[in-house]
């Protein structure tokens, strides 16, 4: 008996569906902590620039669901926004004016500036979310008051973006 379809196989969940479930249930996670945060700290919450902070984190983890679901219909809208998702998570940056990270999962960190001796982030403004005890983490703060600077890389949304980029070629 021979068969007529392609002889092809393809893994069961391939790694672009992986990546597509990471992104959905790191949003909602994400707008979870946001939400639970603004219930719990709202009427401290005075700052514009709070207020501020507050919606670009929850527009951060809309665009990882949004993302996610269209990588996982393999939309080309799906594989773009999943690679700016992942882009989004390869710099770490701690400076005297701002603090910066963003990761899901995993974090495999490279310095590439470490100019201070002691490092300490004493935020004025700002949204730290853990849910996951580190499997989700975004920090986002402003005028820190850190003595020092890094400027770190993530390497496994290094790793996921060429993935995905593999599995968009794929798709054409």
């Amino acid at each position: 008996m021979t068969s007529t379809g392609s002889s092809t196989r393809r893994p069961a969940l391939p790694l672009d569906r992986v990546i597509a479930v990471i992104q959905i249930v790191g949003g909602v996670a994400g707008l979870t902590e946001i939400g639970e945060r603004i219930y719990r700290d709202g009427p401290a919450i005075i700052a514009v620039t709070q207020w501020l902070v507050l919606l670009a984190a929850a527009l951060l983890m809309l665009l990882c669901i949004a993302a996610g679901a269209l990588l996982w219909n393999r939309r080309a809208l799906g594989y773009a926004l999943s690679l700016l998702v992942q882009a989004s998570q390869i710099p770490i940056l701690y400076t005297a004016g701002i603090a910066y990270h963003f990761h899901m999962i995993a974090r495999l960190p490279v310095t590439l500036v470490a100019g201070a001796t002691a490092m300490s982030i004493t935020p004025s403004w700002g949204i730290g979310l853990d849910p996951f005890r580190g499997a989700l983490s975004l920090g986002f703060y402003l005028d820190t008051g850190l003595s020092g600077t890094i400027v770190a890389l993530n390497l496994v949304p290094v790793v996921l973006c060429i993935i995905l980029e593999y599995f968009r070629q794929r798709s054409r």
